[in-house]
């Protein structure tokens, strides 16, 4: 009766402290742009494109983030590090963490019509964007990694132009 009864209290324990982390807010994150141009690469025929293009890969948060919240931002970040290492060396690919509750990152509410915790794909073709996709089965994905990485990577592959 004893063990079931400090099991209990421990299991309680553990439980108000998760809950406690999970409401506890997080310092702001200061987003800079990238500067980094992006070179330009023959294509299979020999010509040059002169348009730099870059894919940006963010995740939007706020101050009060859950498991699940963090595991979208892990799972997407593994992805994009084991599937595009090189685009993000070269700077063809970036992957920035924007605390949306920071004044400085609130525009992209709006700029991105977010109503929850976010992965957003933003093209851009000499530095402006041309276009952007909210990834809304982050969601459904989240209780299965190999799925979850399968869809981030073939959405990105049809930003990165990797899909011939």
């Amino acid at each position: 009766m004893k063990l079931k009864a400090m099991s209990l209290i421990l299991m309680s324990v553990l439980l108000a402290g998760a809950l406690a982390a999970a409401d506890k807010p997080e310092p702001a994150k200061v987003v800079l742009p990238d500067t980094t141009a992006v070179q330009a690469k023959p294509d299979s025929a020999g010509t040059v494109n002169t348009t730099v293009h870059k894919v940006i890969a963010y995740y939007f948060h706020g101050n009060k983030r859950c498991p699940s919240c963090r595991k979208i931002e892990a799972f997407t970040k593994e992805a994009i590090d084991s599937a595009y290492a090189g685009d993000l060396t070269s700077g063809a690919l970036e992957w920035r963490v924007v605390n949306t509750d920071s004044s400085q990152n609130e525009h992209y509410l709006t700029d991105y019509k977010l109503y929850t915790k976010s992965v957003i794909l933003s093209d851009l073709h000499d530095g402006k964007e041309t276009r952007w996709k909210n990834l809304e089965k982050v969601w459904e994905f989240l209780g299965d990694q190999k799925e979850f990485a399968a869809y981030i990577k073939g959405e990105l592959d049809l930003y990165m132009d990797k899909t011939k």
